[in-house]
């Protein structure tokens, strides 16, 4: 099957259709974790804390849920402290998993900043904008909860991975977050910036690639949507691009996502963005949250610009 045919089968199918797929794949998904790399998520339990919170937002409110939250902290009676704000990959419809917040964990542990862990709603449950709306909505409430919880607001540091890479980079285009939050920089980790173009140039799509399809059409389900900036930041207007903060990106040279990463740094770049960009050309897409090929080298080079 190739992507045009794919996509008007997706357009076919009842809604039910994806609700069932997107269950299969979530099994699927949590089953490719090895045990081994599992027992590695408990190893900072006597290093850090995590706590749980629902939020009260005007977002929750229009949709009857409480955003979720995890506050990672590293064990120190540090007064304020600078603070990362995280949002996890999956294609916009993987849930939040231990592997996310074990990531947190070991950045809190190393950078002593207090970690914003967001567990945004996912597709195709949810489907854009309302992942982006959530984060922003939480994003609205942070000047006023963080201080509460020892973090600086004017020591703000964001990064995003795969999807949620998309997702921050998005919200940082629609500017509808409060400004009372010092945003110093967003780290971008191999994240999707094109979801309209055809990657695959009419060739069959193998396993991987109908993943990646099933993944957009769940986020996307009405296709033009995906010409959208927020959605192909690759088609952001210089409007668009207006007052973003420093980007750094972190890509896999392994991953079919790293030239689409790379347009999207090249275009904030032309549009007057300080950017940073550094490829680890031995790496596969996932490679920092899930503990293969250059996760340790990626890990000391974020610390490094934090």
């Amino acid at each position: 099957m190739i992507r045009k045919e794919f996509i008007d089968f997706c357009v076919e199918q009842p809604k039910e259709y994806f609700l069932d797929k997107i269950v299969q794949m979530r099994i699927e998904s949590e089953n490719r974790i090895p045990p081994e790399v599992q027992l590695e998520f408990r190893k900072l339990d006597n290093d850090t804390t995590v706590e749980e919170y629902f939020l009260e937002t005007p977002w929750a409110t229009k949709y009857g849920i409480k955003s979720h939250v995890y506050v990672v902290k590293k064990c120190t009676g540090n007064s304020l402290s600078p603070v990362l704000i995280n949002i996890h990959g999956g294609g916009w419809s993987l849930p939040h998993t231990e592997r996310d917040t074990y990531f947190c964990r070991r950045i809190a542990n190393r950078s002593g900043y207090l970690i914003i862990d967001i567990d945004y709603v996912l597709a195709p449950e949810y489907p854009y904008p309302a992942a982006i709306e959530e984060i922003e909505a939480v994003l609205n409430i942070l000047p006023d909860w963080l201080p509460t919880l020892g973090g600086d607001v004017n020591n703000i540091t964001l990064c995003g991975q795969s999807a949620g890479g998309n997702l921050l980079a998005a919200v940082m285009q629609r500017k509808q977050y409060s400004k009372s939050l010092n945003i110093q920089r967003q780290i971008l980790c191999y994240l999707p910036t094109d979801n309209y173009t055809d990657k695959y140039h009419g060739e069959e799509l193998n396993q991987r690639a109908l993943s990646t399809e099933h993944y957009g059409f769940f986020y996307n389900p009405v296709f033009e949507d995906r010409k959208k900036p927020d959605v192909s930041l690759v088609y952001a207007t210089a409007d668009d691009l207006r007052e973003i903060p420093k980007s750094d990106f972190i890509l896999a040279g392994l991953d079919e996502l790293c030239p689409e990463g790379i347009e999207y740094c090249e275009l904030l770049r032309a549009n007057g963005i300080e950017t940073t960009l550094r490829v680890f050309e031995n790496s596969r897409h996932g490679f920092l949250v899930n503990l293969y090929d250059e996760f340790q080298e990626a890990e000391d080079y974020l610390l490094s610009i934090l």
